[in-house]
């Protein structure tokens, strides 16, 4: 697994890697030149109302945690450690609504493979808290840090709340081990907060072509990588799909949790909210359905951007009614998880696809799997 978990980070790391999607070859639609699109206009409503304020959120959210966690070093007291998974789960909940953003400053930094490489290596934290020497910076520590280690550092596995409590009491290593995570989550969130607020928003809403490092191009890219994984990491593989059928319930998201599905609905959510220009609190404004329909992209008789919008809402109908925990519903219920799976599927044929053809964006990144 663990192989497995270290060859999906260099996936990560290769989405510049130019692969272009040749499902379908359609001509790039041409707009009249009298009746331009206002791709800047979408692009400072996309900055300033989604992904700004989703990142200045999660740096709220990550700061309290933090403080939180200080105190209880200091108290070792049962209330302090819950008010510590509370602000855990506010926090990994904010990380749930940037994390589609990797580019620019966060793909400077590599917030995805340094936040929430799931399943956690256990046997490796373990480990590196035991010998109190570690450096987080190597490979081998990816899916040691992060949410998923944090989680894991706060519930344990099937671990009694005063057990964890005193495992914490007990180890000066597993405090330490905890406020590294912690501080590493934090350098690189501020540092992307930081860019985000200052130059890169600039450079950012400035730069209106699809070309390849366009910011069209990078968002059209990332909303497709983000439907990939929750399609594949967060729903395919514990439901089987990368295993000839056999469901991997400890491959979940939040396994320790049991928020898997939550996270997998949030993960949906951001993806919609981008495409249409929505802000988190709901409020619409220019988006990818308004750039599509401005080129009058027909699809099936109808318009392109109506058939996405309405296979989003079927996926997320679907979506909804997964029970909770996914990993007890791959086992129990796996015909559900694959109806949510087969419409997450037909999403992305129109997002990764479709969309990409009409607006002569590039998709520049490999899933592995061929969809």
């Amino acid at each position: 697994m663990k192989f497995n978990r270290i060859v999906y980070v260099f996936l990560i790391a290769s989405i510049t890697i130019v692969f272009v999607n040749c499902d379908k070859k359609k001509k790039t639609k041409v707009e009249d030149p009298t009746k331009v699109f206002d791709k800047q206009a979408m692009l400072v409503n996309i900055a300033d109302n989604v992904i700004i304020p989703s990142y200045n959120s999660f740096k709220i959210a990550l700061d309290s945690l933090s403080e939180v966690f200080v105190d209880f070093k200091s108290s070792n007291s049962v209330s302090d450690f819950k008010l510590v998974k509370q602000k855990f789960s506010v926090a990994y909940l904010k990380y749930q609504r940037c994390d589609l953003f990797e580019m620019g400053p966060a793909e400077s930094v590599s917030i995805r493979s340094n936040f929430n490489i799931f399943p956690t290596d256990t046997t490796q934290i373990k480990s590196n808290i035991t010998s109190g020497s570690y450096n987080l910076g190597v490979i081998t520590n990816l899916d040691a840090k992060g949410f998923p280690a944090i989680e894991y550092l706060l519930y344990g596995n099937n671990t009694s709340e005063i057990n964890i409590i005193a495992s914490f009491t007990t180890s000066v290593n597993r405090k330490q081990y905890m406020s590294d995570l912690l501080a590493e989550m934090s350098t690189k969130c501020n540092s992307v907060c930081a860019d985000w607020n200052s130059r890169y928003r600039t450079t950012f809403i400035n730069s209106l072509g699809t070309d390849v490092g366009s910011s069209i191009g990078f968002l059209v890219n990332q909303l497709n990588f983000q439907l990939d994984y929750l399609k594949n990491a967060k729903i395919g593989t514990p439901l089987g799909k990368k295993t000839l059928g056999t469901p991997v319930p400890g491959s979940c998201e939040a396994f320790f949790t049991s928020k898997s599905v939550m996270y997998a609905q949030e993960t949906l959510t951001l993806i919609e909210n981008t495409y249409l220009g929505r802000s988190n609190s709901g409020n619409s404004g220019k988006g990818f359905d308004d750039y599509l329909a401005h080129l009058d992209i027909k699809y099936n008789g109808g318009l392109l951007s109506d058939a996405i919008n309405s296979q989003f809402v079927i996926a997320k109908q679907k979506l909804n009614l997964v029970g909770s925990p996914l990993s007890n519903e791959v086992l129990s219920n796996a015909s559900v998880v694959d109806a949510a799976y087969v419409e997450l599927v037909k999403l992305l044929v129109l997002l990764k696809t479709d969309m990409p053809s009409n607006l002569g964006v590039i998709i520049t990144y490999q899933d592995g799997d061929g969809d």
